[in-house]
């Protein structure tokens, strides 16, 4: 038997492991909740009501290459991340797609290229992809991150490909390559093969007014080796991890590779476990300090989490906060799902090894959540992107998860949403939800305000020749209030900031701006905040700078789109800079 029949046959035998481990935990995790364990109080309140409004948007247009099933390819059935931002400064967020060339040889290769589309402000979106100088993309596109890495007030660009990696600056709509001036090229730093960067995220991790790239390289990947392609060559465990490269922001248009020193490697330095093989990657304050710390999830190799020392470094904690999970993880979340005032994570996982919720109870200790909230259900579907979003405004943080089959039908292509009840759990709501398609291999996820409404609507990335998904939330029946924030000592996007609403009622939420998350993929970087029945007793805002601003309710409209600067005078009226009302 040849070495790499060897090698297959050990990652289905793997598989299988994973497979019947996971149904073993399910049963014994329904006998629980049937027995009573998972006592939950569900919430009454309104339906969560979204609409697919792709064809009408116009982004039906859009579709990336099939699957070429004679002989598929890893790049291909892993791609299709998309990213959210303002790109032109009118006030409504574009979309932009990551797309490759076809790995069949006699299909079309333009029609599954990269694209950017704009919105036209009337519920439309119109691909300009050529004006804005985004047709000629280096490599294999998989993810995408608009963030303003010099604080100009435009969304600049980075594409995370394997063989490329570039960036682009935002002149105002239009998009020039800067990657070699601005010193983030990857050529070299994967050694022999080419980096395949999957994602990237940004975060000022030294608190400096500039944002940082952090860019996750997945595998050592050849797309010249005829031994890499095919069904038995899509899963990561017969390939080698890459590291992750840190780059800071040097504040003058260039940036300097600070992996090491800074310690974000995504690798295991003591040799023991096996270096990581990354895929998505959050910055989040886990313990409350202030400072950004860094949770990157790795397929098939142990995620780890980086605890920011203050002073320039981080201390890998994984193991010792117990989230050192060990599954085929892709896709990743931070947020205060329960009002604790502490950042919980989520990541998805291939079916059936069911979504994971880590409960932050405080100390850089976390809990496995999974059986006793209420996302079990997550184990029927492969899973990609996620997010928390509040859908239905109640003020209690819901999930949506991208899912999908690696590349065949052998599973179910679905899409799950999960209400979160208020009482520390989650019910799955989806086939409420759901009047609409959704049966197609998804991938990226993020949250877009398409129609300026101030509510978070859904943007769901699909591959294998299917075209994206967009979803327009229509709930109603409770009071909101959305939030962007504009630093000024902190950096432009206010990366970083957490903003804290105490409500009338007794609750009170707490939400971190964050460049970068779900699966290949970066959301709107404007704070939802659902408010129920209640008003706004307080709001405060920690910026990255150490400085705090608040403003009391008599001052705060409700279902509004407030506009605040960093700086102005605590308890001022004119420190909200800008309101709109839908």
């Amino acid at each position: 038997m040849s070495g790499s029949t060897k090698n297959i046959q050990g990652a289905r035998l793997r598989l299988s492991y994973i497979a019947i481990g996971g149904l073993a935990v399910i049963l014994l995790a329904g006998i629980g909740y049937y027995s009573g364990f998972y006592k939950m109080e569900f919430l009454s309140g309104p339906n969560i009501e979204l609409v697919d409004v792709t064809k009408r948007a116009g982004l039906d247009s859009y579709r990336r290459a099939p699957i070429y099933r004679a002989n598929p390819s890893y790049l291909e059935v892993m791609g299709g991340g998309v990213a959210v931002a303002d790109i032109d400064n009118d006030g409504w967020e574009d979309l932009f797609f990551t797309g490759m060339p076809s790995f069949d040889p006699n299909y079309p290769q333009p029609y599954s290229q990269s694209a950017l589309y704009l919105n036209r402000r009337d519920g439309t979106f119109e691909n300009r992809t050529a004006e804005a100088g985004l047709n000629n993309i280096r490599g294999y596109p998989m993810g995408a991150l608009f963030f303003d890495f010099d604080n100009d007030g435009s969304q600049d660009l980075y594409i995370a490909a394997y063989n490329g990696g570039q960036l682009f600056k935002n002149h105002g709509g239009t998009f020039t390559d800067i990657t070699a001036s601005a010193g983030v090229a990857l050529d070299g730093l994967c050694g022999v093969l080419p980096c395949l960067a999957a994602a990237a995220s940004a975060g000022d991790y030294n608190r400096d007014g500039h944002v940082d790239l952090l860019v996750i390289n997945n595998v050592d990947w050849d797309i010249n080796s005829p031994a890499h392609y095919g069904r038995g060559a899509l899963i990561p465990v017969d390939y080698n991890g890459q590291s992750s490269v840190l780059f800071r922001n040097n504040g003058d248009g260039t940036f300097t590779n600070v992996t090491d020193e800074t310690g974000i490697t995504n690798r295991d330095e003591t040799g023991y476990r096996e270096n990581g093989k990354g895929l998505s990657s959050i910055w989040s304050d886990f313990n409350n300090d202030g400072w950004p710390d860094i949770y990157i999830t790795n397929d098939m190799s142990p995620n780890r989490l980086y605890l920011n020392n203050g002073e320039g470094t981080f201390l890998e904690i994984g193991k010792a906060g117990f989230v050192d999970e060990y599954k085929s993880s892709m896709g990743v979340d931070a947020a205060d799902f329960n009002h604790s005032g502490y950042m919980d994570l989520v990541m998805t996982n291939l079916a059936p090894q069911m979504t994971t919720l880590f409960r932050n109870y405080e100390n850089l200790r976390f809990d496995l959540a999974t059986f006793y909230t209420g996302i079990m259900p997550s184990a029927r579907s492969s899973g990609w992107g996620i997010t928390f979003v509040d859908l239905d405004l109640d003020g209690h943080l819901d999930l949506a998860m991208a899912g999908g089959p690696i590349w065949d039908q052998y599973e179910e292509a679905e899409n799950l949403f999960f209400k979160n009840t208020g009482n520390r759990g989650f019910e799955d709501v989806t086939e409420s939800v759901v009047q609409f398609p959704n049966n197609q291999l998804t991938r990226g996820l993020a949250v877009i305000d398409m129609d300026r409404s101030g509510k978070p609507d859904l943007i769901f990335s699909n591959i294998d020749g299917a075209a994206p998904q967009l979803l327009l939330n229509q709930t109603a029946g409770n009071n909101w209030i959305k939030i962007d924030l504009e630093g000024t000592v902190s950096n432009r996007d206010a990366i970083g900031a957490r903003v804290s609403i105490e409500r009338k009622d007794g609750l009170t939420q707490h939400q971190i701006v964050s460049a970068g998350n779900s699966y290949l993929s970066s959301g709107s970087k404007s704070l939802f905040f659902g408010l129920g029945r209640s008003v706004i007793k307080k709001l405060s805002i920690q910026w990255p700078s150490g400085r705090t601003d608040t403003l009391k309710g008599p001052e705060l409209n409700l279902n509004e789109i407030l506009h605040i600067r960093e700086g102005r005078s605590t308890n001022d009226p004119t420190e909200v800079t800008a309101h709109f009302k839908p």
